[in-house]
């Protein structure tokens, strides 16, 4: 019995040894490719929200136009960030789908071989 004990310490403590080596786990992995996608999202909105303030200034320096020729360079250049904005969603929304479909295909067979293993 003590020897029994003594082989399942030793193989619980190697484990827990090979999962601390410092190696990026398929979790950090698929975190960091998360937090690309989001930071590359941020980015997209952000460069939506540059343009858009770049119209709105451009609407406010042509003083000389008419309300009418003014309201609609407004409404193109809400449309264009309203694109763009959806644009970035749809791409970061697909990025973290496919990244935790990623994260779930590897935990899938992380638990086979643990299973087989046992």
């Amino acid at each position: 019995m003590i020897k029994l004990n003594l082989l399942f310490s030793t193989i619980l403590l190697s484990f827990l040894l090979i999962s601390c080596s410092g190696q990026q786990g398929s979790a950090e992995k698929i975190g960091k490719e998360i937090d690309q996608s989001i930071e590359s999202g941020k980015k997209a909105v952000e460069s939506a929200i540059e343009k858009t303030i770049e119209k709105i200034e451009e609407i406010g320096n042509a003083a000389e136009e008419t309300t009418e020729q003014a309201g609609k360079k407004i409404d193109e250049a809400l449309d264009e960030a309203d694109k763009e904005i959806g644009a970035a969603a749809d791409t970061a929304e697909e990025n973290i789908e496919a990244a935790t479909e990623s994260l779930e295909e590897k935990l899938e067979k992380a638990e086979e071989e643990a299973t087989k293993k046992e």
